[in-house]
């Protein structure tokens, strides 16, 4: 059996090569430059500057038919959509978000109380710094403490769960136990409420982020 020889390719002169040597340099150089450029302005968007926390904070109107049905209802929360006008830094979009509003009946607003007790703790609510279940309502954001999925009422429980990973809490948004006292699902806190106000005849929410996966409430954003 023979084996073939590889054919000699000549490098070229010592100038080509040091020519081609530069431009591989200068083509890595270049892509560097490129990535850094497009790396520097995506991590600073991950940091919420203070202009960019300010010109997203404020209220926006509920949509009036489904706050009505809140009004009318008296043993389940419903959910309510409203707008509102996100600043990213570079432009504004009109966004969509919803929370889940609870109306307060008859002796409600005591059990809420004796329910979530860390609520009104000034040593436990962390950020929540605003009236909560004031007006006879409450409103809690959908992001379940745990990793911020979206959990849903579930009427054979009479309570909300999160299909992500189980979390169940009761109608004033209490992480509830088993009959073991174990906590259902791994969620580190109950959920979130949200400002609410009425003003000039609408009912207004301030949308709040809160940060995932902690005991504490602390507060992340406002879109």
């Amino acid at each position: 059996m023979t084996t073939e020889a590889k054919a000699y390719e000549d490098p070229g002169t010592p100038e080509e090569i040091s020519r081609r040597a530069f431009f591989a340099r200068a083509t890595i150089f270049t892509g560097t430059v490129v990535g850094l450029g497009l790396a520097i302005p995506l991590v600073a968007s991950l940091v919420p500057k203070r202009e960019l926390i300010e010109a997203n904070k404020g209220f926006s109107n509920l949509d009036k038919n489904e706050f009505a049905q809140l009004e009318r209802s008296l043993d389940k929360p419903v959910k309510i959509f409203f707008r509102k006008l996100v600043t990213d830094g570079y432009a504004q979009e009109d966004t969509e978000y919803y929370v889940w509003g609870l109306k307060f009946n008859g002796q409600d607003e005591q059990k809420f109380r004796a329910e979530r007790p860390e609520l009104f703790d000034t040593a436990k609510r962390g950020a929540i710094d605003y009236p909560v279940g004031n007006l006879g309502f409450v409103m809690f954001s959908p992001l379940c403490p745990h990793l911020n999925c979206k959990y849903d009422w579930d009427d054979g429980l009479k309570g909300f769960l999160c299909p992500c990973h189980g979390s169940q809490f009761n109608r004033y948004g209490k992480h509830i136990k088993d009959q073991a006292g174990h906590f259902i699902g791994p969620s580190p806190r109950g959920l979130d409420p949200l400002p609410f106000q009425e003003h000039s005849g609408n009912a207004q929410v301030e949308w709040i982020k809160f940060a995932a996966n902690t005991p504490n409430i602390v507060r992340v954003s406002y879109w």
